[in-house]
């Protein structure tokens, strides 16, 4: 199920208690808010600083990374753990979701 999909079930769901109202704005709104509690896979490499799932080429799990500015100079660097570390983020292959919202 697409990200849009559940923004409009979850529309569908409170569509009665919003009142008159366009639709299309309200479902726009849920699917802006879902992306930061609902991580969507993407081929795209992260672009700020934060905590990304990454899925590689052939692995079936995904893992928990970190991505942040590298020490010395601004390339997002992802930490993959030993032996590699950190690496620059546009040199791993693979999908991406994230970045993931602290709880709140």
């Amino acid at each position: 199920m697409t990200l849009q999909e559940k923004a409009r079930m979850l529309y569908e769901s409170i569509r009665q208690l919003l009142g008159s109202h366009a639709s299309e704005p309200v479902q726009q709104a849920l699917e802006s808010e879902l992306r930061h509690l609902i991580p969507v896979w993407t081929d795209q490499r992260p672009s700020c600083p934060g905590w990304y799932w990454h899925k590689a080429p052939g692995i079936g799990e995904p893992k928990l990374v970190y991505v942040d500015n590298g020490r010395i100079d601004t390339k997002l660097m992802a930490d993959l753990g030993p032996p590699l570390n950190l690496v620059d983020v546009q040199r791993i292959p693979g999908q991406w979701a994230g970045p993931l919202e602290p709880p709140r």
